[in-house]
């Protein structure tokens, strides 16, 4: 799955996202158990990409490319 959020100051808060993320794949249970940054980077709030692992409710982790662009870019 990818991602893309453009013209914003902030990476979504993570709990707000597994929310959608839920939603979008039917499984209200599922949930984010992997947060990456891809430039390693420690600011999980700043614009960048990042790779997520979202675990499904059969235990399987579905892989998720997020990137958040700032504005003006």
């Amino acid at each position: 799955m990818e991602i893309i959020i453009t013209h914003c100051r902030y990476a979504p808060k993570w709990d707000s996202l597994q929310t959608v993320i839920q939603e979008a794949t039917n499984e209200p249970e599922g949930e984010l158990r992997r947060i990456a940054r891809h430039d390693k980077e420690c600011n999980y709030r700043e614009p960048g990409v990042y790779s997520l692992g979202f675990v499904l409710s059969n235990g399987c982790t579905l892989p998720i490319t997020l990137n958040v662009i700032a504005v003006g870019k």
